[in-house]
């Protein structure tokens, strides 16, 4: 089996920032949606499905060069679907901790299992 929890650093380049500086919350939020998939992939047989729900929000803005890690965890597994947990994180300056710049939950619908009603012949 497979991890169910994964870092990926993220760095914040000119081209996904606005004029300020500031990274574009539609970018983060594809990247993330992204990364999202990796601790479930072991789940499906074909594709990954669409995201059924998800919840996301920021919570302080990252800049341009901020190093960035983004963290993937598999929270929940029953037999409607997956959960993963997302959160954002990038090193605070002069502080040994981490600072959130945002969290998001994305449920995944579990593989739909297909019938046939073919009889033999």
């Amino acid at each position: 089996m497979k991890t169910h929890h994964i870092n990926t650093p993220f760095i914040v380049t000119k081209d996904i920032s606005n004029g300020n500086g500031f990274l574009l919350a539609h970018i983060l939020y594809d990247k993330i949606k992204s990364i999202a998939a990796y601790p479930v992939k072991e789940f499906y047989l074909q594709d990954i499905p669409e995201i059924g729900d998800f919840k996301f929000k920021m919570y302080k803005n990252a800049f341009v060069n901020d190093k960035l890690t983004i963290q993937a965890q598999l929270v929940k597994q029953n037999k409607e679907g997956y959960v993963v947990n997302i959160t954002v994180t990038k090193e605070k300056a002069k502080a040994n901790h981490q600072e959130r710049i945002c969290s998001a939950l994305f449920d995944f619908p579990a593989e739909k299992k297909y019938s046939t009603n073919r009889t033999a012949c």
